[in-house]
């Protein structure tokens, strides 16, 4: 009897000892699942907060220029920021009050060849009513030859800023405001690098169809994910403290960027009241989110460099013309495929 009991007993222990163990299991398992629960509801707030404090609506008050209840971050000099600003000059021998297109071509100060083959192709030879300005930074020693370039065309905008990749954002920046003051009047105005090929009438067109004058919008390759880099070997790192958020706002990729009049003037006191990143059409997508600028895409504005076929068939900017010599050609190819095609129709 007393065996029998001994047996019940060592049995209702181990019992007891196997339902804690399986308490414990399943406590643990629950404990492990929530631990890995919490990481993307982590990053979810995280996400949250990017788009609560960086698409934060500013108002605008348009009688005065200025956003409305709150105090700018950033004061952009105006005191002897152009080193060469030619506003006074562009229009001596060009109708710049009813102009189609205004191409603004961010360019860096070396490539004098760059500039000249885009003067002699897209940015100069075409049908539109059209202007051509190129923003340049500085640097020491070239001035003699930036000046010649300067007197000859009267079409650099140059900044008393270091020309490096870390001040890209600015040359965006103050190429917003000098517009914002300039006396001339472009029905659109197409932000564009020294690399690019671009088509103008086709650049137009899509203007014609996708702008209204009255609207805020910017055009282009619009890109929804990208996430903030944070290793400093890259060119595109940005700190913590600049920036302490891991996602980007959707932007348009600033190579190439197609807006109005409006858009600028809004855009040129918007970038008063961000803070500053140094990643420029990631900058400027914040800028345009936060006074409800809208972002279009279109998959004419190619974020990589395609055959000219290709091109010539669905796009109308295309990056990848470091060669001038390359530009030149497909710009003749172009010509050629077009003059081609308005004969065949006749």
């Amino acid at each position: 009897m007393y065996l029998r009991e001994d047996f019940i007993s060592m049995t209702r222990l181990q019992n007891a000892q196997l339902f804690q163990m399986f308490l414990f299991c399943m406590l643990w398992i629950c404990y492990v699942t929530m631990l890995f629960q919490m990481k993307p509801l982590k990053k979810h707030k995280q996400l949250k907060t990017l788009s609560i404090l960086n698409v934060e609506k500013l108002v605008f008050d348009t009688n005065h220029r200025k956003i409305l209840n709150k105090k700018p971050v950033n004061n952009f000099k105006d005191k002897d920021i152009f080193l060469i600003n030619p506003s006074g000059l562009l229009c001596e021998n060009f109708k710049c009050d009813s102009l189609q297109v205004l191409f603004i071509v961010k360019s860096y100060v070396l490539n004098f060849g760059q500039r000249e083959a885009i003067r002699r192709t897209w940015g100069g030879m075409t049908k539109l009513r059209s202007k051509t300005v190129f923003i340049i930074g500085y640097l020491d020693g070239i001035d003699y030859f930036v000046e010649f370039e300067s007197e000859k065309y009267k079409d650099i905008v140059q900044l008393n800023m270091s020309d490096q990749y870390q001040n890209v954002v600015y040359k965006t920046i103050y190429a917003l405001i000098w517009l914002s003051r300039i006396n001339i009047t472009s029905s659109f105005i197409h932000f564009v690098d020294d690399d690019r090929f671009v088509d103008p009438l086709h650049i137009y067109d899509i203007a014609t169809r996708t702008i209204n004058s009255a609207d805020l919008i910017v055009v282009g390759y619009l890109l929804n994910r990208s996430e903030t880099v944070r290793d400093k070997s890259s060119k595109t790192y940005v700190s913590q403290d600049d920036y302490p958020f891991e996602g980007y706002p959707p932007y348009i990729i600033g190579g190439t960027i197609l807006t109005n009049e409006k858009t600028v003037g809004m855009l040129a006191v918007a970038v008063e009241y961000t803070k500053v990143i140094q990643i420029e059409d990631a900058y400027i997508g914040m800028v345009a989110h936060s006074v409800n600028i809208s972002m279009k895409h279109h998959a004419a504005f190619f974020a990589y460099k395609t055959n000219l076929t290709s091109f010539i068939r669905n796009g109308v900017s295309s990056p990848g013309y470091e060669n001038t010599n390359i530009l030149m050609r497909d710009w003749s190819l172009l010509q050629a495929k077009r003059h081609s095609i308005q004969l065949t129709k006749y």
